[in-house]
């Protein structure tokens, strides 16, 4: 069952009603079949008891020279930007699924992020756009879509903090992901146009153009550093839900990292099928494969990509 199913029922529900209360008094064998439709529809219904589904949803405008106030905008901007919107959520989200996605061509899982536009957001102009996919959660977890656009959302945010922030936001990311933000980004400042996004109750919104571009230019390859380094340690925990580890890094061949050589390293792991077993093997040496990203000056944040058991 999903979120779609129940929004289904409901209508079903309400259409039946209706039907029953026009049905004139000698229409026996019509009511007979309504009534009978509705009991099954309020059987399925109590499956959603204690329950209160939420389409996942978000709210993005624009302001500046490619829209006119709430009136309206450019169909050309508009149709490029809610592309871009679009393929940047779907990248996120295979990201945090995948340990890499495809240098180029198409990425996995597509059908999972794809969006609707439901309605046009006033105030300054944008849109509504409603998670498309048929297997939205009922039960408090994040769907794929919930994911990607709050680490959308937290990007946007970061890249007018500090480059720690902005290390933070993208570290699980794929690089492809992150250019895909740049993207969304290039398209919003060679405009000369400002956006926002409003996600679960919250409001992200760039001032200026002039930021806008300086958020672009943080996202360049030039200011994203990226390496793979191997480390030999111990897991000391994991949390499986948020799949995050603290690892005490004992060694690395790799020069430029040897400053974290007897320090815990606290970071993501990728989602893998041997991630279930690191609760197992706590404080026995492993060997892991590492992906340090920096963003300008700042620390180099840690993603694991793998890792392999080196006791007997």
């Amino acid at each position: 069952m999903n979120i779609h199913e129940y929004r289904f029922l409901i209508s079903e529900r309400t259409t039946l009603n209706g039907l029953l209360g026009r049905l004139d008094p000698g229409d026996v064998i019509t009511r007979m079949s309504l009534e009978g439709r509705l009991r099954q529809v309020e059987e399925e219904l109590k499956a959603y008891e204690g329950y209160s589904p939420e389409v996942v949803e978000a709210r993005l405008t624009f302001r500046g020279k490619p829209v006119s106030g709430s009136r309206g905008g450019s169909v050309n901007f508009l149709s490029n930007i809610t592309k871009r919107f679009a393929t940047a959520i779907h990248y996120i989200g295979a990201s945090q699924k995948y340990v890499n996605l495809n240098p180029s061509g198409s990425v996995r899982d597509k059908k999972d992020y794809e969006l609707m536009i439901t309605d046009t957001a006033t105030g300054s102009f944008g849109f509504r756009v409603e998670e498309a996919s048929q297997q939205p959660s009922l039960m408090g977890e994040p769907t794929p879509v919930e994911r990607a656009i709050g680490g959308f959302k937290a990007i946007l945010k970061a890249s007018v903090g500090t480059d720690s922030q902005l290390a933070e936001a993208i570290g699980d990311v794929d690089i492809r992901a992150i250019n895909a933000v740049r993207d969304f980004l290039n398209d919003v400042a060679k405009e000369d146009a400002v956006c926002a996004l409003e996600f679960k109750g919250d409001e992200f919104r760039f001032m200026d153009a002039f930021q806008v571009k300086r958020s672009r230019n943080r996202l360049d390859q030039d200011n994203v550093q990226e390496n793979e380094v191997e480390f030999s340690g111990r897991f000391q925990g994991f949390l499986p839900n948020s799949h995050r580890a603290e690892f005490l890094v004992d060694a690395t061949d790799d020069a430029s990292f040897s400053e974290y050589v007897g320090a815990v390293v606290n970071c993501p792991v990728i989602p893998s099928p041997n991630n279930a077993d690191i609760n197992s093997v706590l404080n026995q040496t492993v060997q892991v494969n590492s992906r340090a990203r920096r963003v300008g000056a700042a620390r180099p944040h840690f993603v694991i990509l793998d890792w392999r058991h080196l006791e007997s």
